[in-house]
Parts: structure tokens; C-alpha cells; sequence
């Protein structure tokens, strides 16, 4: 079992907090984590090299725009925030946050006033069994879009490489999906090679270097990308339709559990 949950949150105080905040929320999923069982929360951070859950950024109720480089956070102000899970006992606990819990975005104090998980694509559960036997259903689908909504970067001969390949997208699905335990593993080296063949379609995006501390960073992308699958055997195609809905769950790319690599995508038959 794998899913997401979004938090509204509510600010008890006026704070600034880095525009690129990922790791502040990273902070605040183990603050929850803690909260509801410290022998969990010590399990994640000391024995997992790859954490099994993904962070958003915080995103305001009402929009307003932002001056300076920095994101403000007035007193009373309402934010959503989403975070999933590939670790079951690692949703439960996300999904079994009391209303009222007080976390801490850097100088913010926040307080938990709701917990969604309504069973749409952004909040609830999913099974790994019926997404399988989705993508199994399926003989021909003719692309996958895949809408960056967080920054993604990849690691190429120990640089940074701020474009979606389609060999790195899936290959990184692959190892995430492996890293998670799902129920059948994927080679990663065939669904590396496969994407060589894979053509990108369309494309709207843009690449930057996003700040995630005063003085580190890190090359990345964001955009809509849209990949053709129907160049691919039918029985790669459908592990690549699996990969494909895992990424919402899982992120793509490096550092996801810092608020990298938010993922949605759409098919087209």
C-alpha cells in the first residue's frame, strides 16, 4: 500500500522562510513521524539510505505574490501540503496525524486543522496489485506527459543534468520502485536501454539552479514533457505505464524527500 496525504496547515506565526524550502519540510515530515512513533521515526532516518516518502513545498490557500526572494508566512495564514509514502507502516503513520499536531518549518510554527486523503490522484491510498494489473490491461497506450511541478535534477558523471531523458526518467522510476519493495522487481538496466527508444514529443519547460540552502544548489528542471511509448514492445510498454503512476507517489529524481521531483502525469491511447 502506497498513497498520499495533504495537511492543511494553519501558521501561528509571522515568519521568512527560503524560497526553495524542501528541506524545511523534510524537518516537518519527521517531526510528524516522531510524533506518532519514535521507534518509526528512528527506523526512516538511521537504517533507510532511501527515504520512502516524498515532501511538497507549502502552497498557499489564497495565492498572493511574493516580494523578494524569500517566502513570507503571515500569522493565521493557510497552506496545503503533500506527502506521500512507499513504506505502508510509513503512510499509516502520515495518514493517523491528529488535527491540532504543531510542527516546525524553520522559524514557523504550524498547527494541523485538517487531514485528507479522499481517494483522488493528489490524497489517498493506492494499491500496488491494481496498478499493476492496470498497466497489465493495457496493449497499447500512444504517450505518457509527465508534468514536473517541482524542480528534478539527475546525476550524470558527478554533475548535475537538468534535462528529463527519458532513459534517466524511467531508469530512476526503476530504482525507486526496486528501493521501495513493491511486489515485483523491475531490471533497471533493460528499462534504461528500452528508453533510448523512447522520443520526446513535446515539451515546454525550463532549467535553473534552485537554491535549497544560502550557499548550496543544485542544476534542475521544471515543465511538461511528453514521452512516446508506442515504439516499445508491449510488455515494456506496460512496466513503463507502471513506472509511470508510481512517479506520483514516488517523485522523480534526486532528492524527493526534500521536495524535488513532484510528479503527475496523464496517458493518451
Amino acid at each position: 500500500m502506497i498513497g498520499a496525504v495533504v495537511y492543511l496547515l494553519r501558521a501561528e506565526n509571522a515568519a521568512g522562510l527560503i524560497a526553495f524550502h524542501g528541506r524545511l519540510m523534510h524537518g516537518a515530515a519527521f517531526s510528524l513521524l516522531e510524533q506518532c512513533s519514535e521507534e518509526l521515526s528512528a527506523a526512516v532516518h538511521d537504517t533507510m539510505t532511501s527515504k520512502p516518502f516524498t515532501v511538497s513545498l507549502l502552497k498557499r490557500v489564497t495565492e498572493r505574490k511574493e516580494k523578494g526572494r524569500n517566502f513570507t508566512v503571515k500569522k493565521g495564514e493557510l497552506f496545503w501540503w503533500r506527502v506521500t509514502a512507499t513504506h505502508e507502516a510509513l503512510l499509516r503513520a502520515f495518514l493517523e496525524v491528529p488535527k491540532g499536531t504543531k510542527i516546525a518549518v524553520g522559524h514557523a510554527r504550524m498547527i494541523v486543522e485538517d487531514v485528507i486523503a479522499d481517494g483522488s490522484k493528489e490524497s489517498g491510498v493506492a494499491s500496488e496489485a491494481d496498478m499493476i494489473a492496470w498497466a497489465l490491461s493495457q496493449n497499447r497506450v500512444d504517450s505518457v506527459t509527465f508534468r514536473f511541478i517541482s524542480p528534478v535534477s539527475f546525476r550524470n558523471f558527478d554533475r548535475d543534468y537538468p534535462f528529463p531523458l527519458a532513459e534517466f526518467v524511467f531508469a530512476s522510476l526503476a530504482d525507486k520502485w526496486n528501493q521501495a519493495g513493491m511486489p515485483a522487481a523491475i531490471d533497471r538496466a533493460s528499462v534504461k536501454d528500452a528508453a533510448k527508444a523512447v522520443r520526446l514529443l513535446d515539451w515546454k519547460g525550463e532549467s535553473r539552479k534552485v537554491y535549497f540552502s544560502p550557499d548550496r544548489g543544485m542544476l534542475a528542471f521544471q515543465g511538461i514533457f511528453t514521452y512516446e511509448l508506442n515504439v516499445l514492445p508491449v510488455e515494456m510498454q506496460q512496466i513503463f505505464l507502471l513506472l509511470a503512476q508510481f512517479a506520483e507517489f514516488s517523485g522523480v529524481g534526486r532528492l524527493t524527500g526534500q521536495g524535488f521531483g513532484a510528479t503527475r502525469v496523464e496517458f493518451k491511447h
